[in-house]
C-alpha cells in the first residue's frame, strides 16, 4: 500500500505544520506574517465572494443535497465518507477553538468566537476535497478529472484567503484550518482505504 505511506507521511508533515502553528502564532515572527498577510489582501475585495461557500449553511445545503443523491444511487459508502468528513471535521473545529481560545482580530462588528483554526479554510477544505474524490472516482472524462482538482483548488484557497481579506482571521489561523483538514482527510481516506480493501477481499 504505497499510496496509504505516502499519505501516513503527508498526514505526518500537515500535523507537524498545524503542531508548529499553534506553538508559534503568538511570536514575533509569526505576527509579523499575519499582519504582513493582512495588508497584502486587505484591498482583494474581489475574494470576499469566496466566503459564502465556506459559511456552514452552504456547506450543510451542499453536502446534504449530495449525500441525498449519493444513498437514492445506492452509494452509502461513499455519503458515510462525505459524513465523516464534514460533521466530524466541525467537531474536531470546534473542540479546537475552545481549547485555544485564540481572539479573532480586532476591527468593528467582530465575531465573537475564537479564531484558531478557521472553520472556513478547515471546513472548506474538507467538504470540497471529499465531494472532488467522490466526483474523480466516478467521471472517467480526462477534460473533467482536470477540472475538478484545479476548481477544487481555487475554491479551497478563495475561502480561506477570504477570511484574512475580510478581517475575519489571521494568517496563522487560516494556515492551521488547512493543516487541520489536510491531516485528517488523509487519515480518514487511509481508514476508508482498509475498508474497501477487506470488502474487496471478502
Amino acid at each position: 500500500m504505497k499510496n496509504n505511506k505516502r499519505k501516513v507521511w503527508a498526514a505526518v508533515a500537515a500535523t507537524v505544520l498545524f503542531v508548529l502553528l499553534a506553538v508559534f502564532y503568538e511570536s514575533s515572527p509569526m505576527q509579523a506574517f499575519d499582519r504582513t498577510l493582512s495588508g497584502w489582501l486587505g484591498d482583494a475585495g474581489f475574494l470576499e465572494g469566496f466566503s459564502f461557500f465556506g459559511n456552514p449553511s452552504t456547506i450543510f445545503a451542499v453536502c446534504l443535497t449530495v449525500i441525498v443523491l449519493l444513498l437514492i444511487r445506492h452509494s452509502p459508502r461513499d455519503a458515510l465518507f462525505i459524513l465523516l468528513a464534514v460533521g466530524v471535521g466541525y467537531a474536531i473545529n470546534e473542540g479546537l477553538k475552545e481549547w485555544f481560545g485564540r481572539p479573532r482580530p480586532e476591527m468593528e462588528g467582530q465575531l465573537e468566537s475564537h479564531s484558531f483554526p478557521s472553520g472556513h479554510a478547515q471546513m472548506g477544505l474538507l467538504y470540497v476535497s471529499s465531494i472532488g474524490i467522490i466526483a474523480m472516482r466516478r467521471i472517467r472524462s480526462i477534460y473533467w478529472r482536470r477540472a475538478i482538482p484545479a476548481v477544487a483548488g481555487i475554491l479551497i484557497a478563495g475561502m480561506g484567503l477570504s477570511r484574512i481579506a475580510l478581517g475575519r482571521h489571521y494568517a496563522t489561523d487560516v494556515l492551521a484550518g488547512w493543516s487541520v483538514g489536510t491531516a485528517y482527510l488523509l487519515l480518514l481516506l487511509i481508514l476508508f482505504s482498509y475498508w474497501n480493501r477487506d470488502r474487496i477481499q471478502s
